[in-house]
């Protein structure tokens, strides 16, 4: 965790770009959910947001924050900030001149992506409660995967099925031009929310998802945590 960073004029011309070019695709393929925590906390296209601003509306809704943090966050401590509601923020932005590229999640993937999600209550108690069960097995790397796989596939990939039709869910779709195309593509295959096919699922995050799951309803995410834990691999006795 570091200090709020010194954004320059270039970066957040850069946050401009990014946030126009996803103008239509909030439009057509965001879930409500994503448009209202946008809304709530004001998060627009004019520049990067003030992280205290936006936390003092995110605590009073949801008691989450955001806070700056550098580079990747290693699993054991992004799962104990979880627990903690606290959400990692990278200190930067990507560069102008490639901006379907960042070498790590920035400022426009966490605080465009991720954090209108957490105006939700009940989306913000079952990423807590996410971190505190992964902590009961910190010393189960296996166990660990499994919940890296969970968050990977449901709070960064998911796809919602609603009124609308399939709308986005993930945040690692939301904050991607190109993500977002791909996903509501023929080109992924599209899965039932299943979470003991979830917690087997590796994945690469380099590359576009080729398999996508689908939810039919964001309760079904929030109520999935417990039937989750109850086949987590656990070391064998001896």
């Amino acid at each position: 965790m570091i200090g709020s960073p010194n954004f320059k004029i270039e970066d957040h011309l850069t946050w401009r770009k990014l946030f126009s070019q996803q103008t239509l695709r909030r439009k057509q393929q965001m879930t409500p959910e994503f448009i209202e925590g946008l809304r709530i906390l004001e998060i627009d296209e004019a520049e990067i947001p003030d992280l205290q601003r936006i936390n003092r509306k995110l605590r009073s809704l949801s008691g989450w924050q955001g806070i700056y943090t550098e580079g990747f966050v290693e699993a054991i401590d992004f799962f104990k900030m979880m627990s903690q509601r606290k959400f990692p923020i990278g200190n930067f932005i990507r560069d102008s001149k490639d901006l379907s590229y960042t070498p790590a999640p920035d400022v426009f993937h966490d605080l465009y992506g991720h954090i209108p999600f957490y105006t939700v209550p009940a989306y913000g108690d079952f990423c807590q409660k996410i971190g505190e069960m992964a902590l009961k097995y910190i010393h189960v790397p296996q166990a660990i995967c499994e919940f890296q796989s969970l968050f990977w596939f449901a709070i960064e990939f998911a796809l919602v099925k609603n009124q609308q039709g399939i709308q986005i869910f993930g945040a690692g779709i939301a904050s991607s031009f190109s993500e977002c195309a791909y996903a509501l593509s023929d080109r992924p295959r599209i899965h039932a929310f299943d979470i003991n096919v979830i917690r087997d699922k590796r994945f690469k995050i380099d590359v576009f998802q080729e398999d996508l799951f689908l939810l039919s309803s964001p309760e079904q995410l929030y109520t999935c945590l417990d039937d989750f834990e109850k086949n987590i691999h656990r070391p064998s006795s001896t």
